[in-house]
């Protein structure tokens, strides 16, 4: 580490890179912020500073306290003992990447309410964390759970579409869960090299800054150039195109199902037709978690491999930009931080288990203990919800 900074009178205001001179001219980031001088002014628009108090400042910690609360109470659910198939363990794998991916967003939000973009820190420590280890550490744990969601999505459809195959179709899913992060964390291994960091005295003999700043020469290259176009391309493009297909193919299958099944119950006894309005509400309630999650998820993250394919040095000073690029952060952490509310707005099976968990008296009804009354087409349908991960 660098020891001692220039020593010239005539301009304190110095920095150094590892040892090689920066001089006063702008720094700007690749990933649509804006820069300061090493001196230390401000260039962004002045309506900047009030966008960045209201998204990172009220409506990030809100997300965040959301999905850190949801997120916990998945995982304690999806351990007891009727939640231990293998769909299950694939959602425990996604909760338990949502619930990492949340509280590695907060430091972020931190640094963009308090440090901005570029930080002013006192200590070593947490610029290295910022220039180094926030977007690999955020960003894989979001790649793990878009992997673990189309794993699911994959072995769902199979078991629905083509039952006759043999599952699981992954391999062994506790296997499944560990070879996931390990290749995600691989594949976003290069992103560690994003950031440098800036040493900086303003006073002769005065104490360090350190300021973060991106690695201009290594996102210049041919290969990081190759790399974010796959990066998109796995962990969005890919993923998006086959959960939606793979649902709508889920969703065709069940309908299917289900009027094979009315018509047989139908034409057995007609005293069944009064039961029809239940099994058909039922079935509402499934294609709605389908069709709205599947959108749901396609609207959250797709605004951020836009922002990802479009950041470049002239959008950098519009404020139009800099709003998009709020809402695509905070719409992709959304995404991860609701899946517990629309387990208990869908599932019954999920809201039962919660509720003798937590041994919840006031929630006590005749409800709860409806399992021994459902009927075939209920024992379809919520063998179907087991899929509603696939989507969110």
């Amino acid at each position: 580490m660098i020891t001692r900074l220039y020593s010239s009178e005539d301009d304190p205001n110095l920095c150094s890179l590892w040892g090689a001179n920066l001089t006063n001219g702008d720094v700007y980031d690749s990933d649509g912020r804006y820069e300061i001088h090493p001196a230390g002014d401000v260039k962004e628009d002045p309506r900047t500073e009030t966008l960045r108090e209201y998204c990172y400042g009220i409506i990030l910690p809100i997300i965040c306290a959301l999905g850190i609360i949801g997120n916990v109470l998945n995982l304690i659910v999806l351990t007891r003992r009727n939640m231990r198939g293998t769909a299950y363990i694939y959602m425990r794998g996604y909760s338990a990447a949502a619930l990492l991916a949340i509280v590695f967003a907060i430091p972020f939000g931190i640094r963009m309410l308090i440090h901005r973009d570029r930080g002013k820190w006192a200590e070593f420590g947490p610029a290295f964390y910022s220039a180094h280890l926030e977007l690999f550490l955020g960003n894989g744990c979001l790649g793990v759970g878009v992997m673990m969601l189309l794993v699911l999505t994959i072995e769902r459809y199979v078991s629905v579409c083509h039952p006759g195959y043999i599952r699981p179709v992954m391999g062994p899913p506790r296997v499944t869960v560990v070879v996931i992060p390990l290749l995600t964390f691989i594949i976003y291994l290069p992103s560690v090299f994003r950031g440098q960091i800036v040493k900086c005295v303003w006073e002769l003999e005065g104490p360090y800054v350190y300021y973060r700043r991106d690695n201009t020469e290594f996102l210049g290259t041919l290969f990081y150039a190759v790399y974010k176009i796959i990066l998109e391309v796995i962990f969005k493009l890919i993923p998006t195109i086959l959960i939606a297909g793979f649902n709508l193919s889920i969703m065709i299958a069940y309908r299917r199902t289900c009027e094979k099944r009315r018509g047989m119950i139908i034409s057995r006894n007609t005293c069944c037709k009064e039961d029809d309005p239940r099994k058909f509400a039922e079935e509402r309630r499934l294609f709605l978690l389908l069709g709205s999650t599947s959108a749901l998820f396609l609207v959250c993250v797709s605004p951020m491999a836009v922002l990802h394919m479009t950041i470049a040095a002239e959008n950098l000073s519009s404020f139009s930009f800099q709003v998009f690029r709020a809402l695509a952060n905070l719409m992709e952490l959304a995404n991860y931080s609701i899946t517990f509310y629309i387990y208990c707005l869908f599932s019954e099976d999920f809201r039962n288990t919660l509720i003798r968990t937590f041994k919840w008296p006031w929630f006590s009804n005749p409800l709860c203990h409806q399992t021994d009354e459902v009927n075939t087409l209920n024992r379809g349908y919520h063998k179907f919800l087991s899929t509603k991960m696939s989507i969110i």
